[in-house]
């Protein structure tokens, strides 16, 4: 298994991989997924990755992360291993090999409050359990809307 930056090339694959995952829906009215162009722009970013796990030319996995230079944060957009290849570590290479990049002081991520294998997962590689919220947002974009 081998873990590398994202190209433009592994965009419909990973958005294929993303926009079915239940975990990522967090709204009635907002897409479950980040459409193509957020994924070129990530990709495209100097501050921003999207890395990929591949097994034999197949991807895998990947994780997307925000990051802000002016207030030295991070921010895990997603983190996606396919199910045959859960609990075999590839979660934790694609955050290792994230960690190793990023540079700032302080890295987070929003889960679901009943997502215990997703918040066991980040506890035990060193994160630590904040308290309940709400999500609230706000669609400003006719991309970002539910088809």
């Amino acid at each position: 298994m081998t873990i590398r930056q994202a190209t433009i090339k592994d965009i419909d694959k990973i958005h294929k991989l993303g926009k079915h995952v239940d975990e990522f829906d967090t709204t009635d009215k907002v897409v479950t997924f980040w459409p193509k162009h957020i994924l070129k722009n990530c990709i495209e970013s100097e501050n921003d990755w999207l890395l990929i796990a591949e097994e034999n030319s197949e991807i895998i996995g990947f994780i997307i992360c925000n990051n802000s230079p002016v207030f030295k944060k991070a921010v895990i957009e997603n983190i996606f291993v396919s199910s045959q290849y859960r609990k075999k570590g590839v979660g934790q290479k694609l955050l290792g090999s994230l960690m190793n990049q990023v540079k700032c002081e302080y890295i987070m991520t929003f889960i679901k409050d009943n997502d215990n294998t997703a918040i066991d997962f980040y506890v035990n590689n060193g994160f630590n359990r904040g308290k309940n919220f709400a999500w609230i947002d706000k669609v400003l974009s006719d991309k970002f809307n539910k088809l």
